[in-house]
């Protein structure tokens, strides 16, 4: 079987690659997928500040519905009428007034500490909502960058892709079925030369005797049980 036409297509079929890859790894394609990640994360943070943020909203109405019922017990009881109670009932209103002042300073610190944390929250926010905003304009640019480079790339991109449909016609149509599923697997090159004594161009691993000998009797090509290539030899 002559591989001469399939191992033409492949070359042509890498400079598509070549030519693909070269977008892939491309300046703007690096800097559009870093800013698009660092957008993404900057509003993940957003998302979460602001959680923390109603988090904390809900916890300052709570005590302070909490404060307001503990000041108007206070006021009850300081205000009450106590010109009957003895010494043993007035003691026990003073401790009840003592632990009602000391839950309300309990929970004004608690606020206190809260205030703090959302106005910390509430900075971060700030500064992240600012970040997110540099990220998503650079993300724009090099996007539109990218999609510029893109559009010059199509044009030869285009110009190979009719040279590879020119040579699948002269083809057989079982060899090039073959080389696009081996391909498809992220295998390249496809068709690889046999390194006498007994390599494999691709991978590099030592191949069976018996491969070896079929590749020597004139079987032209034989498939590498290691990586999966497609080994040929023109001897």
């Amino acid at each position: 079987m002559s591989i001469e036409k399939i191992l033409k297509y492949q070359e042509v079929d890498m400079k598509l690659f070549k030519l693909e890859n070269e977008l892939k790894t491309s300046e703007p394609a690096k800097k559009m997928i870093f800013y698009q990640n660092a957008t993404k994360q900057s509003y993940e943070t957003l998302t979460r500040l602001n959680e923390i943020a109603e988090t904390a909203m809900e916890n300052i109405k709570k005590n302070m519905s909490a404060l307001a019922e503990i000041d108007k017990q206070i006021e009850e009881i300081a205000t009450g009428d106590l010109p009957d109670c003895d010494e043993k009932q007035l003691d026990y209103f003073a401790k009840q007034l003592e632990k009602l002042e000391q839950q309300a300073d309990d929970l004004e610190r608690e606020m206190s500490r809260i205030n703090k944390e959302l106005s910390e929250t509430n900075s971060k926010y700030k500064k992240e909502y600012e970040q997110a905003g540099k990220s998503s304009k650079s993300y724009r640019a090099y996007t539109e960058e990218f999609n510029n480079l893109k559009k010059e790339k199509s044009v030869e991109a285009g110009e190979i892709m009719r040279e590879l449909k020119d040579l699948e016609k002269d083809i057989n149509t079982l060899l090039l079925d073959k080389y696009k599923k081996v391909k498809a697997n992220k295998k390249r090159p496809v068709f690889v030369p046999f390194i006498k004594p007994c390599s494999c161009g691709g991978c590099g691993m030592e191949i069976a005797s018996d491969i070896i000998d079929k590749l020597s009797e004139g079987l032209k090509i034989q498939d590498c049980p290691n990586c999966g290539r497609i080994i040929y030899n023109k001897d």
